[in-house]
């Protein structure tokens, strides 16, 4: 700590290289590259590239292992060369620097490691501290003098990152760096500023004015020493490549107006080049020559917003915690730019009595309109309020929080959170899956607490139902109810099942579940010939179809429609003593059979 901090103090600012990625695109490495991979493919030319930012003028250059995690790595098959690209990239800094006969820093770089933690993502607390103990290892014991940790758009995953780096190389200063929107509260830092970084704030994101308004807030809550590292603006693609607009003049004349507004540590992100070092060097030299006292900035005291109440809460969510029967059918979207036949069905049922409808998203992996649009046609149109289901499958983490904040302001609050069906083989489409469930679940919880999937503040808060899935004819039982649990406790406010036939199963999965802490909607399927219920059985995955139900069907011959809703409505008059509604699934668009059983539901609950 002491040498970082003592160059600190003694200059008044340090000033960090600029970007090693587009410098390597700049010199003929493939876009397509592993840029970490370098280290060990052509170490000359990463040698090369940390001699020219230290000819520049740089105090501080960074290894190039921004991205050597085992996720990042393996998008390249190399999980297993971690280790050894991080000693490389270490090796080679230190090696330029001694070349180079100056003083100069050598930081480990430390990016994200580029999925989400949980309870967003997949990636247990426990495996990420592991592997960034592993990193901040491998750099120490190779000869770094400081750690950088930059790029984190979320503040828990970077709060962990140096909290291990405290731990694990508690000898090593740690600069803190997270990627922030022109307009975030900075006050999200904080916890990371508990941990004493030696400095603390922004890079890449925006070109310098951002980081300029940046550097001003942090400054004003009192967090520093203050790091600004900012892109060389924003990039647009030139034949293939990122060009950026911001040059070297340019970045010289913002560092009088960053050190006046707090920054002690400067330096280039994406698309600065050793000419923008040169001419940032150039500027610091001048103000530290000219005897320019870096005056701290004026500290503005912002008024606190007024509260807001959340928006009222959905039919939905009134009518469960009332203790109400509530029954919901399901509507299919339509696979083109019509829908009428979808609204059509929507007015039979609510003529039918039926409270909401559950709007599919592309269900069993097939195009269809888009559920949010469906949803509030239905709402709008016909006014039935929505419960819309909402998977993962084809959906990053950036595409569903905007989706789900359009949701809202469409008025949809109720939000069935599924993984979503595989696309099938030929349809020229491919699984995103970014999250599970249970981590859509979380950031839709965030969303009502006025947060983004990183925990960063968004406004005012949402008022979304959340809902959850669960299969009562599981194989595994007991991982299906774990399953549930963490839903639930992640912030899920009702669980609706897959359809069930067997009264049997269904008080097996119930003794199993135990009390469960929300209100249960059974699902109902009614079936409509004996071979639907064969391909129900045998082909659709979470059904199952009792033997003696089928053979009820088939003997049915053209009266099978009829003894479906029968099988349906006897099942819902045994099971409604343990739940608190109905979700009836229209069979192949079978909107008034799914209206007889609405009808008859109504009957028998009153």
């Amino acid at each position: 700590m002491d040498r970082f901090m003592a160059r600190l103090e003694e200059r008044g600012a340090l000033l960090f290289d600029g970007a090693m990625g587009t410098e390597l695109w700049a010199r003929g490495v493939p876009p397509d590259h592993c840029l970490e991979e370098v280290n060990l493919s052509d170490p000359s030319l990463v040698r090369a590239i940390h001699r020219d930012y230290i000819a520049a003028g740089a105090d501080v250059i960074e290894t190039n292992t921004f991205g050597a995690n085992r996720f990042r790595l393996a998008e390249h098959y190399l999980e297993g060369r971690g280790r050894e690209i991080l000693e490389q990239g270490a090796k080679l800094a230190v090696e330029a620097r001694n070349m180079s006969g100056r003083p100069v820093l050598v930081a480990g770089s430390v990016g994200p490691l580029g999925k989400p933690l949980e309870p967003i993502g997949a990636i247990k607390l426990s495996a990420a501290e592991r592997i960034y103990g592993e990193i901040v290892e491998s750099l120490a014991e190779s000869g770094v003098d400081l750690l950088i940790f930059e790029t984190f758009t979320s503040v828990g995953e970077l709060e962990l990152a140096v909290r291990v780096a405290r731990e694990a190389a508690h000898q090593l200063p740690v600069v803190a760096c997270m990627s922030l929107d022109d307009d975030a509260d900075v006050g999200i830092l904080r916890a990371v500023s508990g941990l004493g970084p030696a400095a603390l704030g922004f890079n890449c994101g925006s070109g310098p004015q951002a980081a300029l308004q940046i550097a001003r807030r942090l400054h004003e809550a009192g967090l520093g020493p203050i790091a600004v590292i900012p892109n060389a603006g924003l990039p647009q693609r030139v034949s293939g490549r990122l060009v950026y607009a911001a040059g070297p003049r340019y970045f010289a004349e913002s560092v009088e107006p960053l050190l006046q507004a707090g920054a002690r540590v400067l330096g280039g992100c994406c698309g600065t080049r050793p000419e923008h070092i040169s001419a940032m060097r150039a500027a610091l030299d001048a103000s530290r020559n000219a005897g320019d006292s870096i005056a701290p900035a004026v500290r503005v005291r912002r008024a606190k917003p007024e509260s807001e109440s959340n928006p009222p809460a959905s039919r939905l969510a009134a009518s469960l915690s009332r203790g109400d029967f509530v029954i919901s059918v399901e509507l299919t979207p339509p696979r083109g730019v019509d829908p009428k036949r979808m609204l059509d069905g929507a007015r039979l049922l609510k003529e039918a009595g039926v409270d909401y409808a559950n709007v599919t998203d592309s269900a069993m992996a097939r195009v269809r309109m888009g559920v949010i649009t469906c949803s509030a046609l239905v709402q709008q149109q016909v006014g039935l309020e929505a419960i819309a289901h909402f998977t993962t499958r084809d959906r990053n983490v950036m595409a569903i929080q905007s989706e789900l904040i359009g949701a809202h302001a469409l008025g949809i609050r109720n939000i069935l959170c599924l993984r979503g069906d595989p696309p099938k083989a030929g349809d020229n489409a491919v699984g995103i899956w970014e999250v599970n469930s249970v981590g859509l679940i979380n950031i839709v919880a965030n969303l009502n607490r006025g947060l983004d999937a990183n925990a960063s503040p968004l406004g005012q808060p949402a008022s979304f139902l959340i809902g959850a899935a669960v299969n009562p004819n599981a194989r595994d039982i007991r991982r299906e109810i774990g399953l549930l649990d963490r839903k639930v406790k992640a912030g899920a406010g009702f669980v609706v099942t897959q359809p069930i036939y067997e009264l049997d199963a269904f008080e097996r999965f119930l003794e199993a579940a135990g009390d469960l802490p929300i209100p249960l909607l059974v699902g109902v399927l009614p079936l409509i010939s004996g071979r639907h219920a064969e391909y129900l059985d045998n082909e659709v995955p979470g059904i199952t179809v009792p033997d003696a139900i089928k053979e009820r069907i088939r003997a049915a011959g053209e009266q099978a429609a009829e003894v479906g809703v029968e099988i349906a409505v006897e099942f819902l008059d045994a099971a409604r003593r343990w739940v608190r509604g109905a979700y009836v699934i229209p069979s192949h668009g079978r909107y008034d059979l799914a209206a007889v059983i609405v009808q008859r539901a109504r009957e028998m609950v009153g």
